[in-house]
């Protein structure tokens, strides 16, 4: 499974990949961007990841604005510490949204989603859920 993670905070950024490292050890991290505009580069440059997990507050402006600008054809976790943007969350990608702080049983739930969503036909079966496992 391979994971981009969009979002600005350094200290938010190593939580997230932790939990994600912990809970999915065969997971790929395939960037860490700050911005609105690194993450527009990012996607007309690359192939999309199966898991986007994507802050709402970047350091240019709402995540939102990435969606307005280019093709996002992966599933999307929000994390973020606003509630106030959850319905305009599910019209873009979303399978969940995580207020900070994160709890790891809340991405661990996130993440079986997505693997359960992503189906047989992708190259993440739901065996998968077998190596989620909350310590």
């Amino acid at each position: 499974m391979t994971v981009l993670i969009v979002e600005d905070e350094p200290q938010a950024v190593q939580w997230i990949e932790s939990l994600l490292m912990e809970l999915v050890p065969q997971a790929i991290v395939v960037g860490r961007l700050e911005s609105v505009k690194q993450s527009v580069h990012w996607f007309s440059a690359n192939p999309a990841p199966d898991l986007i997990l994507m802050d709402i507050q970047l350091a240019d402006g709402l995540s939102f604005q990435i969606f307005d600008q280019c093709t996002v054809s992966s599933a999307v976790i929000f994390t973020t510490a606003f509630n106030e943007f959850a319905l305009k969350a599910f019209k873009v990608n979303s399978i969940d949204y995580l207020l900070k702080p994160i709890d790891k049983g809340e991405f661990d739930g996130a993440l079986k989603k997505f693997i359960l969503l992503s189906g047989p036909a992708k190259e993440h079966p739901a065996r998968m859920l077998e190596n989620i496992n909350l310590a």
